[in-house]
Parts: structure tokens; sequence; C-alpha cells
């Protein structure tokens, strides 16, 4: 006769199975929608007919509204514990924003609906972090197991949609977004209910997690490393366009950088375990200087394709590094509201800051110039990093 505990987890094993399933699939389609987009929207500004410091203004407003909508949806989330019926609404209202902003003309209607985006699409990422870390907990797994099926899906999305917008035109990069987000929609009809509640106070809880020793100076790190890394997302288009790449080539760029991502992901338990998330992000520092540096000696799209493949060492190390070093440190029941405070800084307010700036940079100082400033803040953050662990009192490099 089974025991009760033995039925217990017998009965949880095809529950965690399907709950690891779901995960993956939203990633998966999640990370598809974003790569048909954010890789070429540059590009349809630029065909509009606009600056590069009004592309920078457009491509970083979004950012900054969504920092703010993204800390408000998540805490909301957290206490109401309403997460799956807030994912769903974003899941249907961001589709709808971007099949706007393809018909928009005029410069102020397109500043009010890349605001809309930025608004209605902000909770989806930290509910999608926060319910796998949720998940990889359960069954004694990594978060880098189910985020690696987001950059599979970045993978085929970014050469599957190069391809198409190069054959059929920019306004294609709006269509596939648009189909891809309606499949993630259909998979997060049956994503589990989550497991954590908040048992405090909300205000006590955040508290908790702002006042930890060395814990703003972390987000200041996040902040002037992510200035550099969404700046360069924003422009990296056309700047490989600039030495001359086509469109498939550019999505192929981009398609190189996921696949790269896809070792540090799958090893990114056993790293973290050995050096701990604190020495992954050091490495992601680090190869982001490298990587900006590089990049202002280069004149010709192979040599860019080649350093691309250092991606996996600086973003999938830092997500990575990054999500983990949030998800321990919240208190139980707030691991959305830290997502959200994480993903705010990281791709809001960074990117907003970096977007500006490399817009800026961009239009009076030429690409080479461009990169090694962002080299040097790069720099700069890894030494406010290197602090934010020694108020913390531990060491960058460390068993977890």
């Amino acid at each position: 006769m089974r025991s009760p505990t033995g039925q217990a987890a017998a009965e949880a094993e095809p529950q965690s199975a399907h709950a690891s399933f779901n995960a993956r699939a939203m990633y998966f389609f999640y990370y598809m929608a974003i790569g048909a987009f954010l890789p070429f929207i540059s590009l349809y500004y630029e065909h509009l007919g606009l600056s590069g410091t009004q592309i920078g203004v457009l491509l970083a407003l979004p950012t900054l509204a969504a920092s703010a909508a993204t800390l408000a949806w998540g805490v909301l989330a957290d206490a109401l514990h309403w997460h799956r019926g807030l994912f769903r609404v974003a899941l249907l209202l961001s589709p709808l924003a971007i099949l706007g902003l393809s018909r928009a003309a005029g410069s102020s209607i397109l500043v009010a609906i890349v605001l809309l985006y930025a608004f209605v699409s902000a909770p989806i990422l930290p509910l999608l972090d926060s319910a796998a870390l949720e998940v990889s907990a359960s069954r004694q797994g990594s978060y880098g197991d189910l985020r690696v099926w987001g950059t599979f899906g970045w993978a085929v999305s970014t050469w599957l949609m190069g391809a198409l917008i190069q054959r059929f035109g920019l306004p294609w990069q709006f269509y596939g977004y648009a189909v891809f987000m309606a499949v993630m929609f259909i998979a997060s009809l049956f994503q589990s209910p989550r497991l954590e509640v908040l048992r405090t106070s909300l205000r006590t809880g955040l508290q908790a997690l702002v006042s930890r020793p060395g814990f703003l100076l972390f987000l200041l790190s996040l902040f002037v490393l992510t200035m550099t890394t969404g700046g360069v997302n924003y422009f990296f288009s056309l700047y490989l366009e600039g030495i001359g790449a086509g469109e498939a080539t550019i999505g192929l760029a981009w398609t190189l950088a996921a696949v790269s991502e896809v070792p540090i992901m799958l090893w990114s338990g056993s790293l973290i375990r050995r050096i701990g998330a604190t020495g992954l992000l050091a490495i992601a520092f680090g190869t982001y200087a490298l990587r900006w540096l590089l990049y202002s000696f280069i004149a010709t799209p192979w040599l860019a394709l080649t350093v691309q493949l250092l991606h996996g060492l600086s973003f999938a190390a830092f997500l990575m590094g990054a999500v983990n070093y949030m998800g321990r440190r919240a208190p139980p029941g707030l691991g959305t509201s830290a997502q959200a405070m994480f993903n705010a800084v990281a791709f809001g307010i960074g990117p907003f800051a970096g977007g500006l700036l490399v817009g800026y940079l961009y239009d009076h100082a030429g690409m080479p110039a461009l990169f090694r400033i962002l080299c040097l803040l790069v720099l700069t953050g890894f030494v406010v990093f290197w602090a934010s662990t020694r108020a913390a009192g531990e060491r960058v490099f460390q068993h977890e």
C-alpha cells in the first residue's frame, strides 16, 4: 500500500512536469514574438524618415514608461494574488498595440502607441520569471533550464523573420509578433496556480528587500550596465546596416547571439553553485566591456557576427545571475515584485537612459567612439557592483 507521503509525491510529479512544459512553451513563444519585433523596429523607424535622436527617443520612451508600470503591476499581482489573470490580459492587449503601431504615421501617434504598448506589456516578463523560479524550485531544477527555451524561440524567430522581412517587407515584424503572442495566450490558459503567497504586509516585505545591505548599489550597477546594453540593442541593427549587412544578415546576427546563450543557460545552475550569482555577473560585466571595445574596431559584417558569439558570456550570464540574485533575496510571496524591480531597472530605466545617450552619440560621435564610451561605462558599473558585494559582506566569486 502506498504511503500518504509517497502518494502525494507521485501526484505532484506530473503536476511539476506539466508546469515545467508550460513554462518552456511560454518562454519559447514570448521570445519568438520579441525576436520578430525588437531587432527590426529601428529599421522601421528609419524607414519612416526619423533621425537617430528621434529613433532613440521612440525606443527609450516605452522602456521608461514600462519601468513604472512594471513595478506597479508586480506589486499589484503579489498583493491581490492576481498573477494568471493579469498575465492573460497583458497577452491579449500587447499584440493589439503592436498592430496599431504598424498603422501609425505621425510622430505624436507613434509616441502614444509605444507608450500604450509599454504599459500593457509591462507585467509579462516579471510574471514569467517569478513563475519560472517557483517551478524550478519545486522540481529542484534551475531557472536556466526553463529560460533557455526563450533563447530557442528568439533564435528561430530572428532567423525566420529576417528572411521574411527581407522578402516581403518590414510590416511582417508586426504580424509575426501578433501570431506568436496569440499562441502564447493559448499556452497561458493551462498555467498552474502560483504556490507562494504574501504572508506579511506588502510594505514590510518591500522594506525588507530594499533595506538589505548593498542592494541599492547592486541596482545602480545594473542601471549603468543596462544603459549600454539597452542602447546597443536599439541601434545594433543600424550599426550592422552601416557596415554593409542586409536584413537576412542582421537576423543571422541576432540568431547567433541567441545560440551562444544556450550553454550558459543550461549550465547556469552548476555555475551558480560553483561561483555564485555574483560571480556570473562579474563575468558578464567583463565580457560586455570586451564586446563593446571589439565592435569599435569592426567595419565588416562577418567580424561582427564572430563577436556576437560573446553574447552568451555577457547577456546570458547577466540574466541568469541577476534573476537568481533577486529571486533568492526576495521575501516569500514577493517574487513578482522583486523581478519587477529588476526588470524596471534592467529593461526600463537603464535602457531608457541608454537609448537617449546612444541616439545622441549615433548622430554626433559615430559608432567607433560610441562603443568605446560604452566600454568605459561598463567598467564603471563593475566598480559599483564590486562595492555592492563588499557592502553586503559577500565575495564576488563564492559557492552557493
